[in-house]
């Protein structure tokens, strides 16, 4: 049987770049940035599911809770976020299935 857990990701952009960051006992602190939306949203995905494995020994599956279509609409919805020293703060949820 699968059990499904949650990590919040806390998203900025900051010096032109996508930034993710997450802190949590499953996968230590991670920090991802990224010119190119996609593929920062991607890498979080990778960095949580190899982390996760590691420290809970085992097969992890870690993805979004929103897709990848649905976080760029989001961005494109608010362009604030896009702004260099924008003051947004968003977190986003990633499932960790294990």
């Amino acid at each position: 049987m699968y059990q499904d857990d949650q990590i919040r990701v806390a998203y900025a952009f900051r010096d032109g770049a996508h930034s993710f960051h997450a802190e949590d006992p499953r996968t230590g602190e991670i920090r991802i940035a990224h010119g190119v939306p996609e593929v920062a949203y991607q890498e979080v995905t990778r960095e949580l599911t190899e982390r996760a494995a590691r420290t809970l020994g085992r097969r992890v599956e870690a993805r979004p809770a929103l897709p990848f279509a649905d976080f760029f609409n989001w961005l494109r919805m608010n362009p604030i976020a896009n702004l260099p020293g924008s003051s947004v703060h968003v977190e986003f949820a990633w499932e960790i299935r294990h």
